[in-house]
């Protein structure tokens, strides 16, 4: 696993900032921003360490891109590279959000601004229920499913019921009521 390629720290700190600072959009921009930098321009990886560092992250719990930039930066640097690399990646996302929280709380307590805020959190929630709507009129079929449905909704807004419980039981309650081994007739309520 390890790269011949050894990058110094500060080299390699100073290019994982600069991706982390220009990475907006997502995995694919930082994908795009790694292998301009890391493959093309300096030939300190190939495309194959990045599909690896993809294959071996991909399957991980959380957010991938920074599971492949420790990766890569282990390839590059062992350990302490993965650990640089990481922090440096992360560190323009982390001032950022700092920022924009500090703002928020400076101007949050002028009229004008809570009004404004008020009117997008109203607009968030429309697209929230737009997207919730059209999510279940596609997907969501059958008297079953829309009864898992709903007493998900119920057990989430009016009980507060732990999501990872409500996720779990609807995938046992689906495996349940709406697998095919269950009777045709109810299948087809189901929605299958």
């Amino acid at each position: 696993m390890q790269s011949p390629y050894r990058v110094p720290a500060l080299k390699l700190g100073w290019i994982f900032l600069c991706i982390g600072a220009t990475a907006y959009g997502g995995l694919g921009a930082t994908l795009a921003l790694i292998e301009r930098e890391l493959v093309t321009r300096r030939g300190m990886l190939s495309l194959a360490d990045v599909t690896e560092a993809l294959t071996y992250t991909k399957l991980l719990p959380g957010s991938t891109g920074p599971q492949a930039i420790a990766y890569l930066g282990y390839k590059l640097g062992g350990w302490p590279g993965s650990v640089l690399a990481t922090a440096a990646f992360l560190v323009p996302s982390a001032l950022l959000m700092t920022l924009l929280a500090a703002a928020y709380a400076a101007t949050i307590a002028l009229p004008a601004m809570s009004s404004a805020v008020n009117g997008l959190t109203a607009g968030v929630v429309g697209i929230l229920l737009a997207t919730t709507y059209r999510l279940g009129k596609s997907n969501v079929r059958g008297p079953l499913a829309w009864g898992i449905a709903l007493a998900a909704f119920a057990g989430g807004a009016f009980f507060s019921i732990s999501a990872a419980l409500i996720v779990t039981a609807a995938g046992l309650l689906g495996t349940i009521l709406l697998s095919p081994g269950i009777p045709a007739a109810t299948r087809r309520e189901g929605g299958h």
